[in-house]
């Protein structure tokens, strides 16, 4: 969409412009993401452009008004494009032979202004088509996390299959905080490993010192607390989390039913 708007531009020949619109109104027409993006333009515009009622306040009046404009703003730019499509499409039908519906063009966009106000309706339904795209991105993008597991470090907030557990709750690192960030922060492509309590002092504790006869308690305990706690926000559903063992060789784990 961007290159047709560039290609425009830069173009001379007034048939090649033409032709350059009539592919861009093609592929807004063709491409399925594309396609539905302008369909909820079209729709949303068709809403907005009825008068509003009498009895309405004028706060709302306004901003009906305003929103009003914009759509008849974008209809109009849209239009220009879409008209140049159409005619282009019976010159291709007729294979040239009649260049009627050319001429027609040719006289409708002869304006000294005709290039720029071209160049506008690109830019125009770019921006409203990538916006759309942009806001369709963000709620995809949110509704394919609900049912995932993953880690919100700065807020602390462990979601597992869309269950939401607080690990922190004092503003400052706990274990058990340390513990996840490991796993899914640190290795955050290696989710499937088992990872030792040694290297966990080590990369997160910067403890240097681990003793393997000793030290594997307070990791073992973060852990626990963090079964704890997501057995809790889950009223017990889910109390395997994670998986640990005890002893100088102590590691852990996320279940892989909650990946």
């Amino acid at each position: 969409m961007l290159e047709s708007a560039r290609l425009f531009s830069i173009e001379r020949n007034i048939f090649e412009r033409f032709v350059i619109v009539y592919k861009y109104i093609r592929f807004l027409n063709k491409d399925p993401i594309v396609k539905d993006a302008l369909q909820k333009i079209f729709n949303d515009t068709a809403k907005i452009m009825g008068e509003p009622d009498d009895c309405m306040d004028e706060d709302k009046f306004l901003n009906v008004k305003g929103e009003a404009l914009f759509s008849r703003e974008f209809w109009t730019y849209y239009t220009n494009l879409e008209v140049i499509y159409g005619k282009m499409k019976k010159v291709q039908k007729c294979l040239l032979t009649d260049k009627t519906e050319f001429d027609q063009l040719c006289k409708l966009f002869s304006k000294p202004y005709s290039k720029k106000m071209l160049e506008l309706s690109f830019e125009v339904v770019n921006s409203e088509v990538f916006n759309r795209l942009d806001q369709k991105c963000f709620v995809d993008e949110e509704d394919e996390r609900e049912n995932e597991t993953y880690f919100d470090e700065p807020k602390s907030i462990l979601f597992v299959k869309g269950e939401k557990v607080m690990i922190n709750k004092q503003g400052k690192d706990t274990n058990a905080h340390k513990i996840l960030k490991h796993i899914f922060i640190t290795n955050k492509n290696n989710l499937t490993d088992d990872f030792f309590f040694s290297e966990v002092a080590e990369d997160e504790f910067n403890d240097l010192d681990y003793n393997e006869d000793k030290n594997w308690r307070k990791y073992h305990m973060a852990c626990q607390v963090v079964n704890k706690k997501v057995g809790k926000n889950t009223k017990e559903r889910i109390d395997d989390f994670l998986i640990f063992n005890t002893g100088n060789k102590g590691k852990v784990k996320v279940n892989q039913k909650y990946l």
